[in-house]
């Protein structure tokens, strides 16, 4: 006795391909977001060395300002400006494929930039 296997790779596809659809867009949401986090952070970097150049003549709000002109969908900041010490804290929520209008990925990124015996330290706080 034969069975008739012919439908049972249209069933196998039809199951199987929503799956790897759902993979590749989750795959791309990734890629995007740690995209992201790379610019985040490297307009971070360039922030606080910016500030660090400028630390006797500039104010918070030029440094928000340079934050601000270099990024864009910034969900919130903070900037700390001392004497001899810079602070930036930069959040970004990324909308993605699947996420499109639900927030689910949220990147940060925080520098120190300190002035020490004229030589600029910037640390990257994880």
């Amino acid at each position: 006795m034969s069975l008739n296997r012919k439908g049972q790779s249209l069933v196998m596809f039809v199951l199987v391909i929503p799956i790897i659809i759902l993979i590749l867009v989750s795959i791309f949401d990734v890629g995007n977001a740690l995209y992201e986090k790379n610019r985040l952070s490297n307009t971070n970097y360039l922030a606080v060395n910016y500030a660090l150049d400028n630390i006797g003549s500039i104010s918070v709000d030029d440094v928000i300002d340079y934050v601000l002109n270099n990024t864009d969908n910034i969900s919130s900041y903070d900037v700390v400006l001392d004497d001899d010490r810079v602070e930036i804290e930069i959040n970004k929520e990324i909308h993605g494929l699947i996420s499109e209008n639900i927030n689910l990925i949220n990147v940060k990124s925080r520098y120190i930039g300190t002035i020490r015996d004229n030589k600029k330290n910037i640390e990257r706080i994880k």
